[in-house]
């Protein structure tokens, strides 16, 4: 998930105007102080140090709502979600309209795996005046999830247009674009994104990918290359740049990085896949052959496995054992391998 969102509305330092009837002065100044200080803890990422502060600001008074919210904040940066949450909940029982509050509980439950509630209170934020761009996004985002795409088309246009630098935002509505078919317009959103975020790996290499399906390999291998660059562990950019100089004939650099890709992540099934596919290209029909065993043995149910092997199978003459293939995966609902059975007759 992302990494929790700093508000400046938050974690404004507090000078107060008042007095409550039951601190003195120097417990109201000494209140103050350890807020502050925690405050700028957490803008320093120091969120130990921080919890530290609040609770110290906490033990003076316990009804202080946004020390509560903030060492919230801080305990679920920590990893500490239940804490968080806890903390949160005990901010809002103090001060019901705390509308920041709601944002910062949506954004933990969706932390937690509860997207659909969480959306509830980003909502909840936003109509009790709480409008900043991240409370859309994660709307947008909790709708991305859920295959919704127009609604979160929505959320991530509006994100956009509170803040046009949001890169994330670009980032993952051109997600939405290129399953609408709009190529150009998420080619569009990803190159915006890495030029807002020079350093967004995943974007270079999403956009790779969409260069592949528009023909353009040259550039996704460049694309792959400046995401390796910046994230030497992304097996996701290693498989894809090794399928990018297979469709290029570049069959020894395609090894060099699926290898690499299989390294970083020993099961990935696609990376296995596409080494299959290099190893029949290549004529080794017993290694290709070998390798689709054992992706179909950790994945037996899969129509499509079963598709390929039996492929390879006959190209390596072994017209049964590809029927047998063919077969299976028909009965696993691979319609499209009914051309296939005509051989087989």
């Amino acid at each position: 998930m992302k990494k929790a969102i700093i508000s400046s509305t938050v974690l404004a330092l507090l000078v107060f105007s008042g007095l409550s009837a039951q601190l003195s002065m120097q417990e109201h100044r000494e209140m103050e102080r350890l807020y502050n200080d925690g405050v700028q803890e957490i803008m320093a990422e120091e969120y130990s140090d921080a919890i530290a502060s609040f609770s110290q600001a906490i033990s003076i008074n316990e009804m202080f709502p946004l020390a509560y919210l903030n060492r919230g904040r801080a305990k679920a940066a920590v990893g500490d979600l239940e804490g968080g949450m806890e903390d949160i909940d005990k901010g809002l029982n103090y001060d019901p309209k705390l509308a920041e509050a709601y944002f910062y509980k949506g954004y933990l439950m969706m932390e937690a795996g509860d997207s659909e509630e969480s959306e509830q209170y980003f909502q909840q934020a936003i109509d009790m005046g709480f409008v900043i761009p991240e409370a859309f996004y994660f709307m947008g985002l909790i709708r991305l999830l859920s295959a919704d795409d127009d609604k979160a088309l929505i959320h991530f246009n509006k994100a956009i247009s509170m803040k046009d630098d949001y890169a994330l935002a670009y980032h993952d509505r051109a997600g939405i674009k290129r399953r609408m078919g709009d190529h150009t317009g998420a080619l569009y959103d990803y190159k915006t994104a890495v030029n807002y975020n020079e350093e967004f790996p995943l974007a270079y290499n999403n956009m790779g990918t969409l260069k592949m399906v528009m023909g353009d390999y040259e550039g996704a291998i460049k694309d792959f290359q400046t995401a390796i660059e910046q994230d030497p562990d992304l097996f996701l950019a290693y498989n894809n740049l090794g399928y990018a100089y297979y469709q290029e004939g570049e069959l020894d650099l395609a090894e060099v990085n699926l290898i690499k890709a299989l390294e970083l992540k020993p099961g990935f099934m696609e990376a296995k896949l596409n080494r299959a596919s290099l190893f029949a290209k290549k004529n080794q029909m017993t290694d290709a052959i070998e390798l689709m065993d054992e992706v179909i043995s950790e994945n037996p149910d899969s129509g499509i496995l079963y598709t390929n092997r039996g492929l390879i199978r006959e190209m390596n003459g072994d017209v049964t054992g590809a029927c047998d293939d063919w077969n299976k995966a028909f009965e696993l609902g691979e319609e499209q391998v009914k051309e296939y059975l005509n051989e087989c007759n």
